[in-house]
């Protein structure tokens, strides 16, 4: 049977699959059902000294929308976005400690990690709430440099507006990183230029890993009223987000390897998209948008549908995968020549391959669809459209 064990900043993981701060992870409470649903960690909601940021929770909501980003109503597609207005932990740090320190005392009883979240609005506040989050026994704290919401809410400097200013970022990366004995991990916004310059900056203040990558800032209308969904700009994000989150692990773990650890969040639904991340580069996975619209078991379902892959392929262990694909990723000028061939014995000439071909390889003729090989680039269009298993196969030109 697979390990699904992974150590993370010195720290023991169960299982690479963790709760991600947001809704499901608000309270002890929340936290305790992550815990039984069998998540390896929990990543507590953002603790802050804003009182904005709190306040804008009270007034929370959220969409799950469909892939013409309309509002779903009943059965939610695999591919939906999570659009929403939310803010930070709803308590006072001194409240929400509370919170911490029970849910830390109850995943050591279930063998599982609480990570702690943090965000304030100056240096000082950052030091002062990860001396407590450290003082509240959580091993490993979350600086939260990419939440969207506050980038919507004028005069508060904090996720977003952090996360976008590189050298004020390091800075508070810094102070707290030598506040506080336990490794931070920095939460960085998907919305900024260099991702691996500013993961390599946050590395050299003295972070021990990075979360890739924090929710988009989206707006979408409702074509029926004219009028803005849930009021206005939101933080949107969920499935179909994956391929550029992984764009980024895909590139920090190039440049950096095993020197800075990464979790990835933003975009991992089931186990396969957890596989993806590994695979990837991320040794720690969070999960958020399908948590919220199918529940906590979901958690557990994918824990046991990870496990089922691993030894059905054969993984011993998460470090087998981890970074396999990254690794195995190769330069655009690098890639081999290739050719369409059609298998004429099973093509049932539907045409689709015709009108999907822009080199004017795919011809038709004696009955039959072939391939001009002088034309064809191998660009595999033909192969994404043909509804025959096998009827075109894309392969190295001999």
């Amino acid at each position: 049977m697979a390990n699904l064990g992974i150590d993370f900043c010195g720290v023991h993981f169960k299982n690479p699959v963790a709760a991600a701060s947001a809704e499901p992870t608000l309270n002890a409470a929340n936290m305790k059902k992550c815990i039984d649903a069998g998540a390896g960690s929990v990543i507590a909601k953002t603790m802050t000294d804003s009182s904005a940021m709190r306040e804008l929770t009270t007034r929370a909501k959220w969409r799950f929308l469909n892939e013409k980003h309309e509002v779903c109503h009943g059965k939610v597609p695999r591919a939906f976005s999570l659009y929403s207005r939310s803010g930070l932990a709803l308590e006072t740090p001194k409240e929400f400690m509370k919170e911490i320190r029970e849910t830390v005392k109850y995943a050591e009883q279930n063998d599982a990690v609480v990570i702690g979240s943090i965000g304030s609005t100056d240096i000082d506040g950052w030091v002062d709430l990860g001396k407590q989050m450290e003082d509240g026994g959580v091993p490993l704290i979350e600086l939260n440099f990419g939440c969207p919401h506050p980038k919507l809410m004028p005069g508060v400097r904090t996720g977003m507006n952090v996360g976008q200013d590189f050298n004020y970022a390091s800075e508070i990366t810094n102070a707290v990183a030598n506040a506080v004995k336990v490794p931070i991990i920095i939460k960085v916004t998907p919305q900024v230029t260099d991702l691996v310059q500013f993961s390599g900056m946050l590395k050299d203040a003295g972070a021990g890993a990075v979360t890739l990558t924090n929710r988009f800032i989206g707006f979408v209308p409702d074509i029926e009223t004219g009028k803005p969904l849930i009021y206005g700009k939101a933080g949107i994000g969920g499935p179909w987000v994956k391929p550029l989150t992984l764009r980024w692990i895909n590139e920090v773990r190039t440049a950096f390897g095993n020197d800075l650890p990464i979790t990835g969040t933003n975009g991992a639904y089931d186990w396969r998209d957890i596989v993806m991340f590994i695979m990837s580069g991320a040794s720690v996975v969070q999960i958020c948008s399908a948590v919220m619209c199918y529940g906590y078991e979901w958690l557990g379902k994918q824990v046991s549908g990870l496990e089922k892959f691993m030894d059905e392929k054969g993984y011993a262990t998460i470090d087998d995968m981890l970074g396999i694909a990254t690794d195995a990723a190769i330069e655009y000028s690098q890639m081999p020549p290739e050719k369409a061939r059609v298998n004429e014995e099973i093509c049932k000439d539907c045409g689709m391959c015709l009108k999907a071909c822009f080199s004017d390889a795919m011809q038709q003729g004696d009955g039959h669809v072939y391939v001009n090989q002088d034309n064809c680039v191998g660009c595999g269009g033909c192969l994404s459209v043909c509804p025959v298993d096998g009827s075109i196969e894309i392969s190295p030109n001999k």
